[in-house]
């Protein structure tokens, strides 16, 4: 009776060290399974075996024979393959074992179970050894040709030259880091980038008190109506400002970045005085935006901004995109790559963005105010009376400024959105580095720049120290290709997990050339980092507002499950946020249960969170290469049409069920990977999003066939009567429209 067991596994280190760590004979004295040496002779039991090993002279390929020394008993054998992914190494692992007796098919799956048992005992005894190694060596520098990397016996020498003009703290963090993130040192060294190593540094130092539920319940405050400022003690707002003490502002936003689109709209479509400030400078960007061109029509269409003011803007346009999932020539899925012409194939200069709205802003009347800390907003239980927001200014002085309502626009990890979600950890997480960097290989092969081409969602590889990296590169103005390097993760309460940016910086540097050749002139221009978590919104309001704040951009956690990041959500939606807003200002709709409805929430978004969660291994190294390479095949399937809909946040009801059920009809087994994945809680609370999404659908449905006299009618008569209701149905009306379902 013969059974047959195949794996496809993962250990964390380079192929040649894994090949030796194999072929080392002791290694098999210490791993679990009771076997012994006897001489010539390898004991397990009562039995001796003889066990022949037998390699082809490479690191690629290992073999052992293991037979009963008396000829009588159970034969094995093991083939392993070794497939090198830089950082770590695939193993496509194939056992046969000869027994004795009949094949009654409960014996082999008695045996095939016990195999599967073993090989995972064995595997984390490896992964045990080969991490002991790994923190008993320093990293090697990459010494890749034209790869921009400072070579070993210049290491010594070139990070004091670009660290000359470094601080005393600056030092010790360079020294510090340098041991353990050589690579990482080196390169933002070379790019002049000392200040960008202290922001890292204090990123994972937040984030890793934001993984502790760590919040501070101080930044909001209720306070009973009438109460002066004076009374709150402290300095009146105002005061160590160029701003007016007796300043009143109908919206004050808390950070320059995505908020300030807002802000602009607000100032110079709808009259409102505006004011916004930022802990650094309003306007300044860290990372580029990429976007489509319809996409980026909604803005123009708010008023804002017209197509002339945007070609400066725009640094430009691609004629293709691509999504592909990296396939092994052993995998029984190929690859297929899908060609999205529409999807993020502008890409825009996010600085000279933001510098357009700051004067636009300006322009409207509106006041900025840079190197401005966010300390508290206190808000008056009587919303007529607005909200007092203190700050520290660069003098380290409080000042406090008055408004109708606190626009927070301070990211996913707003110390305002913290207290809102308190104790409820983030769904999950892309922890992401990169550069901008010039002089990669001109061409049109998959390792070569094409300006013309951008990568939307590439992998060039199987998972990589248990994650499925995934790169992303957009050009830019000349030769210049901005790089995302990335993986996706679930985020699990009470988790000890560490999201370390320099370890993934130091990854980064390391697979570089296998993603993008690089040529002589090849180097680095700036860092691009961050957290990009999410928290899978699965209703319009998640959490409670806070008393006079509205969350705008990525505080309000309603970005996309796939790309997270909420530039693309937050334009499409920005003309039906402010509208709205405007709407409520009007009314004096300004209690936290009636501003609820004033979000960028989609239905058919909250249902896409169930996608992400693929996007992590579960059992296999390729189990997201060989699932996403099954689905890029249903949307090719679908059409291109559908399939940019998808990756959009525009999907539709009837696009939904095509794409489920061509994924049962090539790969059957997605239902236990399901259950594997999401479980029993996953799986009900997809059924629940499911129904909630088909009633949206149906209602939807209802209120085309109604026809816009049919929406004007039923508006105009809640707006006469009930002001708040009229708001919801807009509300309503606005995320249909922003979905394209109206």
């Amino acid at each position: 009776m013969k059974t047959h067991y195949q794996a496809y596994l993962e250990l964390p280190a380079p192929r040649a060290q894994v090949a030796d760590l194999l072929n080392n004979p002791t290694l098999w004295f210490d791993l679990p399974g009771g076997w012994e040496v006897s001489g010539t002779f390898w004991r397990h039991g009562e039995d001796l075996y003889r066990v022949d090993v037998r390699a082809n002279g490479t690191e690629e390929s290992l073999h052992w024979e293991a037979s009963p020394a008396t000829g009588q008993g159970s034969r094995a054998s093991l083939s392993v393959t070794l497939y090198d992914a830089i950082i770590s190494t695939h193993l496509e692992l194939k056992i046969e074992v000869d027994s004795p007796g009949l094949a009654w098919p409960w014996r082999q799956w008695q045996i095939s179970n016990a195999i599967r048992k073993r090989v995972e005992i064995c595997r984390e005894s490896l992964e045990t050894v080969l991490r002991r190694q790994q923190t008993s060596v320093s990293v090697p520098m990459m010494a890749t040709a034209g790869a921009g990397a400072i070579e070993d016996e210049d290491a010594d020498d070139e990070p004091l030259l670009f660290a000359s003009n470094a601080t005393p703290a600056q030092a010790a963090l360079i020294a510090k880091l340098r041991e353990r993130y050589p690579q990482t040192v080196a390169h933002f060294l070379a790019m002049g980038a000392i200040d960008h190593l202290e922001r890292v540094s204090r990123l994972e130092v937040g984030w890793g008190q934001i993984m502790r539920d760590a919040y501070d319940p101080q930044v909001h405050q209720v306070i009973a109506a009438g109460a002066q400022p004076a009374e709150l003690g402290g300095v009146a707002f105002g005061e160590g400002s160029s701003i007016p003490k007796t300043a009143h502002f109908d919206l004050i936003y808390a950070g320059g970045g995505l908020g300030l689109l807002h802000a602009a709209v607000m100032a110079m479509c709808y009259g409102r005085r505006v004011m916004v400030f930022d802990r650094s400078e309003v306007g300044c960007a860290h990372r580029e935006w990429n976007i489509s061109r319809a996409e980026l029509a909604l803005l123009v269409e708010t008023g804002v901004v017209s197509w002339d003011e945007l070609d400066a803007v725009v640094m430009r346009e691609y004629r293709d995109g691509l999504v592909r999932f990296h396939s092994w020539s052993h995998s029984d899925v190929p690859s297929t790559d899908l060609w999205l012409p529409e999807v993020l194939n502008v890409a825009l200069d996010a600085g000279a963005l933001l510098r357009l709205m700051r004067r636009k802003l300006e322009q409207a009347g509106g006041t900025i105010l840079n190197g401005r800390i966010f300390r508290t907003v206190r808000a008056h239980t009587d919303s007529a009376q607005g909200v007092e927001v203190e700050l520290l200014g660069p003098d380290g002085a409080a000042e406090r400024y008055h408004a109708r309502l606190l626009l927070d626009g301070m990211g996913s990890t707003s110390p305002l959105a913290l207290l809102r979600h308190a104790g409820r950890p983030f769904a999950g997480v892309c922890p992401t580095v990169g550069t901008v960097a010039r002089g990669f290989v001109q061409g049109d092969g998959p390792q070569e720049y094409d300006p013309t081409l951008g990568d939307i969602l590439v992998s060039i590889c199987d998972s990589q120290d248990g994650e499925q990296m995934m790169w992303e590169g957009f050009p830019g103005r000349g030769d210049e290709l901005t790089v995302y390097f990335f993986y996706y993760s679930a985020i699990h309460r009470n988790s000890s997990r560490e999201y370390s940016m320099f370890d993934l910086f130091e990854q980064y540097f390391t697979l570089l050339p296998t993603y993008k050749r690089a040529g002589p002139d090849f180097h680095h221009v700036k860092p691009v980092y961050g957290y990009i978590p999410a928290r899978h919104s699965l209703r319009p309001v998640e959490a409670p507002l806070l008393r006079g704040v509205l969350p705008v951009g990525d505080s309000a956690a309603q970005q996309s499950p796939l790309t997270f990041c909420g530039f693309g959500s937050h334009v499409r939606n920005l003309s039906r946020t402010t509208g709205l807003l405007d709407y409520a200002l009007r009314h004096n709709l300004l209690d936290p249960q009636q501003l609820a409805p004033i979000n960028a929430f989609q239905s058919n978004v909250s249902l896409n969170w169930i996608f992400s969660r693929f996007m992590e291994p579960w059992n296999h190294a390729d189990d997201v290469n060989r699932l996403q390479n099954i689905f890029m095949r249903v949307l090719h399937d679908m059409g291109v049409a559908k399939a940019t809909r998808f990756f959009q946040d525009r999907m539709r009801w009837i696009d939904y069920h095509p794409m489920l059920l061509g994924m049962l009809w090539y790969n059957p087994g997605i239902l236990l990977a399901a259950w594997k994945v999401l479980g029993v809680k996953g799986i009900t609370q997809w059924m629940g999003d499911y129904v909630r999404f088909s009633q949206s659908a149906a209602i939807a449905a209802l209120a085309r066939v109604a026809g816009q006299s049919g929406e004007q009618a039923l508006v105009s008569s809640a707006e006469r009567f009930a002001p708040a209701l009229g708001l919801r149905l807009r509300a309503r009306y606005a995320e249909w429209r922003a979905m394209g379902w109206m």
